[in-house]
């Protein structure tokens, strides 16, 4: 008889946040610098908090805003002109249609870091910043509403994951 190899199960689909998930701590980062945004050229700020319900950690009710800021020049322009796979190229129209921003605050910002390590205690996996935006958008959720009142999300572009929003 001859050993046949059996497929993988495929992964079972992402969890939602955890029952006790504003009892646990959540994994913190520290972080103080400048931030880049490509902004739509019809915003003339570079401070717009989306409320579309169309981004990843959007409010699943569109209840808050979310500010989407890179923490490099390149983060903001992989996740802006990159989600074409394949692409080579922007068309000069394109670029034109955007404003690069570079931000800065006065006081270090604290973020949920839903990266590494922090997954695993949070109750997640990888897939909060590359799969089912649904999923990360309950998961935003119950960090905008966690005890601790972080200031934002940190998370691996899905476009590029050396990367960081």
């Amino acid at each position: 008889m001859v050993n046949q190899i059996q497929p993988e199960d495929p992964l079972i689909p992402h969890p939602s946040p955890p029952i006790d998930f504003n009892t646990r701590e959540l994994p913190i980062l520290s972080s103080q610098g400048t931030w880049y945004r490509l902004n739509d050229r019809e915003f003339p700020s570079s401070l717009y908090f989306d409320r579309s319900g169309k981004g990843r950690f959007d409010s699943p009710a569109q209840g808050y805003g979310i500010l989407y800021v890179g923490a490099d020049v390149h983060a903001s322009w992989i996740e802006c002109y990159g989600r074409t796979l394949g692409e080579k190229g922007v068309s000069e129209n394109t670029l034109r249609q955007r404003n690069l921003y570079a931000i800065d605050s006065r006081r270090s910002l604290i973020f949920a870091d839903v990266t590494g390590s922090g997954l695993a205690k949070m109750g997640a996996d990888a897939r909060l910043s590359s799969g089912s935006y649904p999923v990360a958008r309950q998961w935003a959720q119950a960090i905008h509403d966690h005890p601790q009142q972080v200031d934002g999300i940190r998370y691996r572009s899905r476009h590029d994951d050396e990367r960081y929003w």
